[in-house]
């Protein structure tokens, strides 16, 4: 059987796909049933016919199958199944040709349909060795086939062996020809059909074989996870085991320390009424102090203010060569002393307009000329002490603020740092700014005596506080920059370290709006102020009165004196008529002042300004404030003015 196995299966190596092995198993089997078949039908020859060339010629010709055996031994799997298609019905149709040839006189009927019976069998052979996917090999092999059953006739007669009508009995012969095709069709049509089946459910069990695998796969994949899980669980539920014993006894423990903080709340609850009710009257004592002092500190500083000033103006009569040299160094003392009590007064009255809110305005403020300024102001002492002021404001030149807080800010911050500088190096005072997305940063840094801020942090900013007793100072610089920073919605901070630095950290709070910050608005008339350009302006929704037209630009006057705006922007398309009295006195009192209080340009809004009958109007209005030194221009819209006065801006600021 081992020895059968091994012929079954030769070549079946060389198959690439399942319908192939297939073929090389059944070429093989067929090969061996053919030879065994030829044997068979050798025997029986021999005793129906006795021995003749015809007998010895079967086994020869069933010997021809083993060939299949061989080619595909030797990897030729698609030629051996090709090989045993068409070599058994055209060995079978030589042989009968051949022995009606020997025999052709004492030939009978049945010799002429017991080959042809063989060969109709050999016909099936293709449809078994080939799959429905190998088109071309079974189409020629069982083309082949039929072509070789079909001129059996034909081939008999080429031969000169044709069936003899003459001699033989079977009448109708050809009719079956007929009989022959329509058995070939029922034989391969039933096969080829059995075949399709027979594919078609293999290649449904690969697809499913294929599905099963992924599946399987999929499933162990999942195994390995849940495995994975289940481990990690298991060390899990070990933790929390833990974790939970742990928990008790902590809840154990929070369960002793709430009844101790228990016990412990109620006796702070006692304290805590008891100490509300001590804050309580301490509040109520500190706003009535606080009332008593800003009383105080207004009595103060404008009270005492018209008396000192008196009695500076008094101390500026008195000649020094006219008093005595022994009364000299007390006079001295007496002008510095009204000197420095001038100088508190003002400081307090600045702190009062602060607590005040006074300052609400948002200028545009030029650093650079900023520092400039207070550079003139300290000239004499920094020249004196031979003082570096290093600027560098170029991340952030501009700013909007209130200027006279600026102002005050940068000059206090850079006075003390010359005050309070080191006699051991030279003075230099470092001064940057930046911008950031919600404040303006400004910067001052010194390299004089420095601060020891573990002692004096708490107290930097409080009033009346200094730390170097050795210099001149009233402790009011530091917390007049404080009350400035935070009145402009910002912070101060300080870094230093004792006889090394001291750098001050100023953040001012960018404000929402600048173009449109409104001094006045009134059913009748808004005044506002663009610091973007430097300017006060009026939008009127007239008709107005004589007495709103005259307290609006009182009101205008009023700010422009503070704040020496040199544009006025006047928006009169609703302002409706104006009495000529009214515009006399405009002309006569509030122009004047306003040029000198810096007042340089007014632009006039008005639709029809370049209307006709509004030009001489407007020369008129012109001609009045030509003579003040004012530029006057009419404009159709606010954008176009606005556009006017920024390139007027930048003109006086290239030629300044």
């Amino acid at each position: 059987m081992s020895f059968l196995r091994a012929l079954i299966y030769s070549g079946a190596g060389f198959a690439k796909s399942p319908p192939d092995k297939r073929g090389v198993l059944l070429s093989n089997a067929i090969a061996l049933i053919l030879f065994s078949l030829s044997l068979v039908a050798t025997f029986f020859y021999f005793i129906w016919y006795g021995g003749n060339i015809v007998t010895y010629l079967i086994p020869v010709i069933g010997a021809l199958a083993l060939v299949v055996i061989i080619l595909n031994r030797g990897g030729y799997i698609n030629f051996s199944r090709i090989w045993i298609s068409l070599l058994s019905p055209t060995v079978v149709m030589a042989l009968s040709i051949y022995s009606k040839w020997v025999y052709y006189e004492e030939q009978e009927e049945l010799d002429y349909f017991t080959f042809r019976i063989v060969v109709l069998g050999c016909c099936v052979i293709p449809w078994m060795l080939f799959s429905f996917r190998e088109k071309t090999l079974l189409s020629v092999a069982a083309l082949g086939g039929f072509a070789v059953l079909m001129a059996h006739d034909p081939l008999h007669s080429l031969f000169g062996v044709p069936y003899a009508q003459d001699r033989l009995k079977l009448m109708n012969y050809h009719f079956t020809n007929v009989v022959i095709v329509i058995t070939y069709f029922i034989m391969t049509s039933s096969l080829g059909f059995l075949k399709w089946l027979s594919e078609k459910n293999e290649a449904m069990n690969e697809e499913l074989i294929v599905d099963l695998n992924q599946v399987n796969f999929q499933l162990l994949e999942r195994n390995a996870e849940i495995e994975a899980q289940n481990a990690e669980i298991q060390a899990q539920s070990e933790t929390l085991q833990v974790n939970q014993e742990k928990l008790i006894d902590a809840n154990r423990l929070i369960e002793e320390q709430r009844g101790r903080l228990f016990n412990k709340n109620q006796e702070l609850e006692s304290e805590l009424i008891r100490k509300n009710k001590d804050l309580m009257e301490t509040n109520a004592e500190l706003v009535k102090h606080n009332n008593e002092l800003r009383q105080f500190s207004f009595t103060v500083s404008h009270n005492l203010r018209g008396p000192v000033a008196s009695l500076l103006g008094l101390l500026k009569f008195i000649k020094p060569e006219n008093i005595p040299s022994d009364a000299a160094e007390v006079f001295a003392h007496i002008k510095s002393s009204t000197l420095r009590l001038d100088e508190i007064i003002r400081e307090l009255s600045k702190i009062i307009d602060i607590r005040q809110d006074i300052f609400q305005i948002r200028q545009k403020i030029h650093l650079s000329a900023e520092l400039n300024h207070i550079h003139k102001i300290l000239e004499k002492e920094i020249t004196a002490h031979n003082v570096h002021l290093n600027i560098d404001v170029d991340h952030c030149p501009v700013l909007y603020s209130v200027k006279p807080m600026v102002h005050s800010i940068l000059y206090n911050l850079i006075s003390n740092a010359i005050k309070y500088r080191s006699s051991d190096r030279v003075p230099v005072i470092e001064v940057s700014s930046a911008e950031e997305p919600r404040y303006f940063v400004i910067r001052v840094k010194d390299n004089g005596l420095g601060i020891d801020l573990k002692t004096h942090r708490e107290n930097m900013f409080k009033l009346y506080r200094r730390f170097h007793h050795h210099t001149e100072g009233k402790g009011l610089g530091l917390y007049l920059v404080k009350l400035q920073c935070e009145a402009l919605g910002g912070t101060i901070d300080v870094q230093s370290e004792l006889n090394k630095f001291t750098e001050f950290t100023v953040h001012l709070r960018k404000p929402e709006n600048v173009k449109r910050q409104m001094l006045l608005d009134e059913p009748y008339a808004k005044i506002f102020f663009d610091a973007t350009v430097n300017s006060t302006g009026v939008i009127w929704r007239g008709p107005i009165s004589s007495e709103q037209y005259r307290m609006v630009f009182s009101k205008a006057l009023e700010f422009l004196q503070v704040y020496n705006t040199p544009n006025w922007m006047s928006d009169v398309v609703h302002q409706g008529p104006i009495a000529p009295e009214d515009q006399a006195w405009l002309f006569q009192n509030i122009i004047p002042e306003a040029s000198r209080n810096g007042l340089r340009r007014i632009a006039f809004i008005r639709p029809d300004a370049h209307d006709e009958r509004v030009i001489s109007y407007l020369q008129n209005i012109q001609s009045e404030v030509k003579q003040l030194n004012i530029s006057f221009r009419p404009f159709p819209s606010m954008e176009e003015a606005f556009d006017w006065m920024m390139q007027e801006n930048e003109k006086a600021t290239l030629y300044s």
